[in-house]
């Protein structure tokens, strides 16, 4: 009976309701494991606009009076080339520009020559994309490169400023306004 009363009074004790305590420790040694998972994205290319000029340059020469001789005429463009290129690929593209004759009705303006100048675009300072112009083009009733995308030329991107200048191949002009087209294009590549 005494081992019982005993053993009664451990078990109380050991369940908190004594003085007695028990105190374990456990010690091991552990190093720590280490494991790699991944992160994945994708991207695909869109069915249509991939590859698109957003804005392209006008020039307007002014007003100016009839005379027995002209200087060059100089304008700034009114935008820079814009361009979005959505391709995803690393050829860069190529901008190019041809202007039509300069007509009043029936009259046609005596153009010797029509140049443009782009300056560089900026870089894009993560990939380093980037529209490099070109100066002295001559785009009169020819197609020529004004304009290129380097390979990391991805994304929307702009060129620097823009401008042209006009020589007439006669004095010979009727008064009124002389208005033309200049088509722009963009093609994959660097050409």
């Amino acid at each position: 009976m005494k081992k019982s009363f005993l053993i009664r009074t451990m078990m109380l004790a050991v369940l908190g309701f004594g003085t007695i305590g028990f105190s374990v420790t456990v010690s091991a040694d552990v190093t720590p494991g280490t494991n790699q998972g991944t992160t994945n994205i994708q991207f695909t290319t869109p069915t249509d606009g991939q590859l698109v000029l957003n804005k392209v340059p006008s020039f307007d020469f002014g007003n100016h009076a009839l005379a027995t001789s002209y200087s060059a005429f100089t304008a700034t463009g009114s935008n820079p080339y814009d361009v979005t290129n959505l391709t995803g690929d690393s050829n860069g593209y190529t901008i190019t520009a041809k202007a039509g004759d300069l007509k009043n009705g029936s009259d046609t303006l005596p153009i010797s020559t029509l140049t443009t100048d782009t300056a560089d675009g900026t870089a894009q300072s993560v990939t380093g994309g980037k529209i490099s112009g070109a100066t002295g083009v001559q785009i009169y009733n020819a197609s020529n490169k004004v304009a290129t995308g380097n390979a990391a030329a991805n994304g929307q991107l702009t060129s620097g400023t823009t401008g042209a200048t006009l020589t007439l191949s006669s004095p010979g002009v009727k008064a009124g306004a002389y208005t033309g087209v200049i088509d722009y294009t963009i093609t994959n590549g660097i050409s």
